[in-house]
């Protein structure tokens, strides 16, 4: 029986009662028509025949109708399932509008054609040239077009570094660069920025001792313009790889570098004898300071002494004139002959001892008592 003619009986449309509720709605669609039409057109499919009147064809082809509709929206669900690698993140896009990001491992979003996927790596550094071009096969070929600048002075100086950067926010990279081209966006802005620290630099700093100056400003000026751009690309190096004169001109650069290196080393020779000599001579100069203030001490402490034991000698003197005088001559006697080589013998025996005294030693004196 048609669907049709249930819903005028008892309201038995599968599909509930109809806007309204009356019979001035038209009436839903015939499905027994339409599986016929179907039969017809693929040769009976579906089972039933075209024109059976068999009334278990049509409830067969329904359910077989339904199963694959089952089966087919059970695939499309299934597609939306996606593995996103450790070194990536995704970007889900609804309809091409940004939805949401999704981090590494598996994640399941609305099938094609609402919603697909674009995968980006986050954790990969990424390396470009400029002013050369490195090829597989180990060549290695110039850019004049990119390396030669301008710079401070006037001068003329071919520049080759490397840059290396990753990605850092898919979401802008995918919808505010073109990420098809992401590479040239980056090797175009390294090349502005470059040639605008070396505009503002002086030729001999380049070729010198300023070439870490000139990577760290580089580098923050191309993570300027890619953060204005709102890019999503993050510069982690700038390392200056070859910089030099124009090769017409590069064996005068090189005379000029050369002396420039014999002044420096000649400065630091003569830096470096100066630290050896002046150190010693300030300890020198102290040493005989310090020299002079200990024998000017000594001498006060000494003459202090003396006028000391004057004014004690002075003391017992008057105390006790004779005995101190005796004392004094004693203590005088004794300091003096300390001194000489002499011997001293008795009196009584010295006839029978001089013949053995050593009489050529010529500055011994022989006291006789």
């Amino acid at each position: 029986m048609p669907w049709s003619q249930n819903q005028n009986n008892n309201n038995n449309n599968p599909w509930g009662r109809g806007p309204g509720g009356n019979g001035n709605n038209p009436p839903p669609p015939d499905l027994d028509e339409l599986i016929k039409r179907l039969q017809e057109r693929f040769g009976g499919m579906f089972g039933g025949g075209s024109g059976s009147g068999n009334g278990g064809a049509p409830a067969l082809s329904k359910s077989m109708l339904s199963a694959v509709v089952a089966i087919a929206l059970i695939v499309w669900l299934a597609s939306g399932v996606y593995m996103v690698a450790a070194d990536e993140e995704a970007v889900v896009l609804q309809f091409g509008h940004y939805e949401e990001t999704t981090t590494p491992g598996l994640n399941w979003h609305l099938p094609f054609p609402i919603e697909t996927v674009e995968k980006v790596p986050v954790t990969t550094v990424q390396r470009l040239s400029v002013g050369f071009r490195d090829f597989s096969d180990g060549r290695k070929k110039s850019m004049p077009e990119e390396s030669l600048m301008l710079t401070k002075d006037e001068n003329i100086v071919e520049i080759s570094f490397i840059v290396q950067y990753r990605i850092h926010s898919p979401r802008d990279f995918l919808f505010n660069i073109d990420s098809d081209h992401a590479v040239k966006t980056v090797r175009d802005v390294a090349e502005s920025a470059i040639r605008e620290v070396i505009g503002r630099t002086m030729i001999d700093d380049v070729l010198t001792e300023k070439k870490a100056e000139v990577e760290i400003e580089t580098q923050q000026l191309i993570q300027q313009i890619l953060d204005s751009y709102q890019s999503g690309i993050s510069i982690t190096t700038v390392k200056l790889s070859d910089v030099q004169p124009p090769e017409r001109v590069i064996n005068e650069f090189k005379d000029v570098a050369s002396a420039r290196e014999d002044r420096e080393r000649t400065k630091n020779e003569a830096q470096a004898y100066a630290n050896d000599i002046i150190p010693k001579a300030r300890g020198e100069s102290k040493k005989m300071v310090l020299d002079a203030e200990g024998y000017s001490k000594e001498v006060v402490d000494r003459a202090k002494g003396e006028a000391d034991r004057f004014d004690n000698l002075l003391a017992a003197y008057q105390k006790a004139p004779e005995v101190t005088r005796k004392r004094m001559y004693l203590d005088t006697m004794q300091e003096v002959l300390s001194k000489a080589d002499k011997t001293i013998i008795d009196g009584s025996v010295a006839d029978k001892v001089l013949p053995y005294l050593p009489l050529d030693r010529r500055m011994n004196k022989v006291e006789v008592k």
